[in-house]
């Protein structure tokens, strides 16, 4: 009984914590909100388009005006890399998505992973 406790109750986790990430969509649409995120959608779209190479040598004019910002050096691509790989494994597959929506819903998925490796921890 106890471990099937266990397992309902990370299985619930991973249920919240995918739900809370994804109120906004619910209530807002597929909208990316705040800045962060929209930079890293700004930065993953450009990766998607000009590949890594431009990326690392991108110069962003528009950002820290009036300066603008060497993006490649100042930023960690993790995100971007992770949005431009799910987006091409989507259209390899079969199952097109946009960008917009791959950065708006990676959230929960990462928020469900943090959730269930968290259990995982603390399973003992």
């Amino acid at each position: 009984l106890i471990p099937t406790l266990r397992a309902l109750l990370i299985a619930f986790a991973l249920f919240e914590a995918v739900n809370i990430r994804l109120y906004a969509v619910r209530t807002y649409g597929r909208v990316i909100h705040e800045f962060d995120p929209w930079f890293n959608f700004r930065a993953a779209e450009y990766m998607v388009a000009h590949g890594w190479g431009a990326f690392q040598a991108w110069y962003d004019h528009e950002v820290w005006y009036p300066l603008g910002r060497h993006v490649g050096s100042t930023t960690y691509p993790g995100l971007q890399l992770t949005a431009w790989g799910v987006h091409s494994a989507l259209a390899a597959v079969g199952r097109p998505a946009s960008l917009n929506d791959v950065c708006v819903f990676l959230p929960a998925g990462f928020g469900a992973l943090a959730a269930g490796f968290t259990g995982l921890l603390a399973w003992e």
